[in-house]
């Protein structure tokens, strides 16, 4: 397999684990168990290139997928990815086989602990710094796991090999980009509601079938972490826990935001071909890997491990229609409009 093509499949299980990601429920707020860090473990042995290149994808591409891209939170990805990615690269390469996979891993989640802490602490204040231990504990088992699951992943030559059979088609990329930005900008939980309900309509038309669960168990797992920081008047109590309006309100706009994140995205993996450098790649393997998980059965362990062990065969793989170019400016405009709304009256 060429280096490329690996780093396209490793970029999109990026963004996979990633997806799979947001349906598990934390305990602090922003804090996640770092599946996504899973495909770089995997890649410490990538030429130099590929390898940043492949950390430029996980920071923008899991960003986009969580609904957090051009926010600060996307320069805190990017930041942590970076630092956290290289050391862990030259601490693998300086050591060579005298360091275990789970040791770099856990240098890695330190040193993305430090760097996500240093950044908060820009907006928070210095006492951003005093979640640091809790971070570091809750950070290492979490690390171990990503780097047992990374010494498991096998990259199937049917998946590239198949993706890099289509003819590519260029007209979706700046509307997939001002579309992207005009959704992040939107806050209000009415117009985020009519996005979403857009980009739902998008992926439609697209050819994408619309799953309709995943986005609720989304929601519920988001109104439970929410729970959890309580903010703005109470309305009930459920046992002990407090259910407030703003925590409510919190879980229903970060909910609608990733729920039209994710349908813009499958919509316009249907316009960008595959064979559009690689960005088209990762988007149409990224695409086939949610397909297929979406088709397994049992919990969300079972399905992710049912999905890498499957071979993407034909009928796995992302169809192009023709979709008219129409079709993209639409959704665009959509989006840029609601975006301007939000920010004239809102």
């Amino acid at each position: 397999m060429q280096y490329p093509a690996k780093t396209a499949y490793l970029g999109a299980l990026s963004l996979f684990f990633s997806a799979v990601e947001l349906f598990i429920p934390t305990i602090l707020p922003f804090f996640r168990i770092g599946l996504a860090n899973i495909p770089l473990i995997a890649a410490l042995g990538l030429p130099f290139q590929d390898f940043v290149i492949l950390l430029l994808i996980k920071a923008v591409g899991t960003s986009y997928v969580s609904g957090t891209i051009f926010s600060p939170f996307f320069i805190m990805s990017l930041v942590q990815t970076f630092i956290s990615g290289m050391g862990m690269y030259y601490l693998k390469k300086a050591s060579g086989q005298w360091i275990s996979v789970y040791s770099v891993s856990a240098f890695g989640a330190l040193l993305s602990d430090i760097a996500q802490i240093a950044i908060a602490s820009l907006y928070a204040g210095s006492g951003a710094f005093a979640l640091l231990p809790l971070m570091l504990i809750l950070s290492l088992p979490s690390s171990l796991i990503t780097a047992a699951i990374s010494k498991r992943i096998e990259i199937p030559e049917i998946a590239i090999t198949a993706v890099s059979r289509e003819k590519g088609r260029y007209y979706g990329i700046l509307p997939f980009i001002l579309s992207a930005i005009a959704l992040a900008s939107v806050h209000e939980v009415l117009l985020l509601l009519f996005s979403a309900a857009g980009c739902f309509i998008f992926q439609k038309a697209a050819g994408r079938k619309i799953r309709i669960w995943p986005h609720i168990m989304m929601f519920l797992f988001m109104v439970i972490s929410s729970v959890l920081t309580p903010s703005g008047k109470v309305l009930w109590r459920f046992l002990s826990f407090p259910i407030t309006e703003g925590a409510l309100s919190a879980a229903l706009s970060k909910c609608l935001m990733l729920s039209a994140s994710i349908a813009l995205s499958q919509g316009f993996s249907k316009v960008i071909a595959p064979q559009q450098g690689l960005i088209g790649e990762v988007l149409a393997l990224f695409n086939a890997l949610i397909e297929s998980f979406h088709k397994q059965k049992g919990t969300i362990a079972d399905k992710v491990q049912a999905t890498l062990m499957s071979e993407m065969q034909e009928n796995n793989i992302i169809k192009q229609n023709n979709i008219p170019v129409f079709t993209s400016i639409a959704i665009s405009a959509f989006l840029i409009t609601i975006s301007l709304l939000n920010y004239l009256f809102l």
